[in-house]
C-alpha cells in the first residue's frame, strides 16, 4: 500500500461561536473561486497569465458584486507552472524570483486599502492540482492571510489589520 500523501492544505473550521458566513446567491461565472473569511465568504472571478517564457503563472481572483463592480482582489505571484504544492514566502507581488501575494479592497478599479501577505503565518499556502494546457484551465486550492501594508490610516475604518481567508479553492482560465 503506498504511503498516504499529507494534504497541502489543511481544512480549517470556524473556532468562534460569533463568527458568520454569507454566501451570495447571484454567482454566475463559470471562472470561479471562493474562499472562507472571518464574517464572510468571498466569491472571485478567477483566471492566470502564463509569463517568462511559460515558465511562471500568477493567479488573480476579483471579487465582483451583482452589478459586476470589483471589491476584492487577491494576485499571487511567481508560481511555478507546474501542479505541486506551494509556500507563500514574499508578502508581496514586486519580488521577481519568489512566490508572492496582495490582496485589496476596492471600488472598481479604485485600491481601498491594501493588505501584504503575513510572511509570519504558517500556512499560507497555494495548490494547483489541475492545469490543462488543451483549454488553458488551472485549478487548485489555497489559505493565506494578510495584513495591513500602508502606513496611512485605513480608508476603511471596519476593515481589520490582519485578513485570513481559507479552504479557498479556484478554477479558471489562463492567458499566455
Amino acid at each position: 500500500m503506498p504511503p498516504l500523501k499529507e494534504p497541502c492544505i489543511e481544512t480549517e473550521s470556524i473556532s468562534d461561536s460569533l463568527t458568520k458566513v454569507y454566501t451570495s446567491k447571484n454567482w454566475n461565472y463559470k471562472d470561479k473561486g471562493f474562499a472562507i473569511k472571518v464574517n464572510d465568504t468571498s466569491f472571485f472571478k478567477s483566471g492566470g497569465n502564463r509569463y517568462n517564457n511559460g515558465k511562471l503563472l500568477s493567479i488573480f481572483f476579483s471579487g465582483r458584486n451583482e452589478d459586476s463592480i470589483i471589491y476584492e482582489i487577491i494576485i499571487f505571484s511567481n508560481l511555478p507552472f507546474a501542479k505541486g504544492c506551494y509556500q507563500i514566502l514574499a508578502s508581496n507581488n514586486s519580488q521577481s524570483n519568489v512566490i508572492g501575494s496582495e490582496y485589496s479592497t476596492n471600488d472598481d478599479d479604485v485600491i481601498i486599502d491594501e493588505y501584504y501577505a503575513d510572511t509570519t503565518a504558517v500556512n499560507n499556502k497555494i495548490e494547483i492540482t489541475a492545469l490543462d494546457t488543451v483549454n488553458r484551465m488551472v485549478e487548485g486550492h489555497f489559505a493565506i492571510s494578510y495584513i495591513y501594508a500602508n502606513k496611512r490610516p485605513k480608508r476603511n475604518p471596519f476593515e481589520p489589520e490582519k485578513i485570513r481567508f481559507f479552504n479557498g479553492y479556484f478554477k479558471g482560465v489562463y492567458y499566455e
